[in-house]
């Protein structure tokens, strides 16, 4: 056994008595080897525990086996599930991931994308980053193919893999209307996001269909994160009718909201209707329990893998694919019909615990 522990393909020739090309060709399941030697060879691999070298894999195919991931937040609870999706196809098709994380910044993902193309992956899946700005399109349109996962150009056409936003908003804002909202806020995502923009143009003209608040004062321009929810029903609260129902631009962001209230006083559902998007593990708890917008995340990170090995192992680019993937309201108990018919007030400050001084 060499030094380093490491089984390799003379380790099993010596084993067999083969010459190496023969071990190699009988592992490789090439034709010309008689079946008696392929069977001697592969009985001699496994009981000395031979694995192939991905490095010799790599050179062979001239391919370095890697794929790179740049995700927006790591700590978002969305991200691992589309991880999972992109991590089956990887391991079948024998690649490890290079996960990198971006912070949302256009000069992090620039600088990450570098490090990935200098490290020569063989593609890259951006999920939920920027792809139209001069630095990163420069990148782009090289020779490394890449997918990207809920934020598309508005100037190129790109493999993208992303929810069916326009459906999934409708079904929200329906749902809400149905239980007798009319006045029902929205708190968008970031405004660089073309999955953020989607939803915020399906909640103008699904709320003008239905008849419900046409105010400008219910839009609440935020992100995805607790902080944007809880300014986001702060600002709510302040005006003169607030909504009786509020959509989130992502489960982080509905908790955010959700801890406003608590601290406003109001109780969800009785005070105020939530609707979140993307049913992250938490949304279930039963101190949350959040109605939410179910996105299938691991089957569009799976999508998007196998959109990226079909580049990888082409001879030819292939045309760009667009895959849109339904969504499904899930119902739990943070939403119901308003108290009081619609017509919420601004809420009753609240006096403090220990009087001042």
């Amino acid at each position: 056994m060499p030094d380093n522990g490491r089984i390799t393909i003379r380790d099993v020739a010596a084993a067999t008595g083969h010459a190496v090309s023969t071990v190699s060709n009988a592992l490789a399941g090439k034709r010309h080897v008689n079946e008696e030697t392929r069977r001697q060879v592969k009985e001699a691999a496994e009981r000395l525990g031979y694995r192939p070298s991905a490095v010799a894999r790599s050179l062979r195919m001239k391919l370095s086996s890697t794929i790179g991931v740049l995700v927006p937040d790591v700590s978002n609870p969305a991200i691992p599930e589309f991880i999972r999706g992109i991590d089956d196809i990887a391991v079948r098709e024998g690649c490890t991931i290079l996960l990198c994380n971006t912070d949302e910044l256009v000069e992090r993902q620039v600088s990450q994308m570098q490090t990935l193309l200098d490290r020569q992956v063989d593609g890259m899946i951006l999920i939920s980053q920027h792809c139209d700005t001069p630095e990163v399109r420069k990148l782009l349109d090289g020779k490394t193919p890449f997918v990207l996962i809920q934020r598309r150009s508005s100037r190129f056409r790109d493999d993208y893999v992303g929810s069916d936003n326009l459906q999934g908003m409708r079904d929200s804002v329906t749902y809400l209307h149905g239980l007798g909202h009319r006045r029902i806020g929205l708190v968008t995502g970031p405004g660089t996001s073309s999955t953020a923009q989607e939803r915020f143009e399906a909640f103008e003209a699904t709320i003008a269909d239905l008849d419900c608040d046409e105010d400008p004062d219910l839009i609440y321009r935020g992100d995805y994160t607790v902080e944007a929810g809880y300014d986001a029903l702060h600002y709510f609260a302040t005006l003169s009718k607030r909504p009786t129902a509020v959509i989130a631009s992502n489960d982080v962001c509905a908790l955010g909201v959700q801890d406003a209230a608590s601290e406003l006083g109001l109780s969800i559902p009785q005070d105020l209707s939530l609707l979140g998007c993307d049913d992250i593990d938490l949304a279930r708890l039963r101190r949350i329990n959040l109605s939410t917008l179910h996105l299938p995340k691991r089957e569009m990170g799976a999508a998007a893998a196998e959109l990226l090995m079909r580049r990888i192992h082409s001879k030819r680019p292939p045309t760009p694919r667009e895959i849109i993937i339904p969504t499904e309201l899930v119902l739990r108990a943070s939403c119901a019909a308003p108290a009081d018919g619609g017509n919420a007030k601004r809420p009753a400050e609240r006096r403090p615990l220990v009087s001042p001084g």
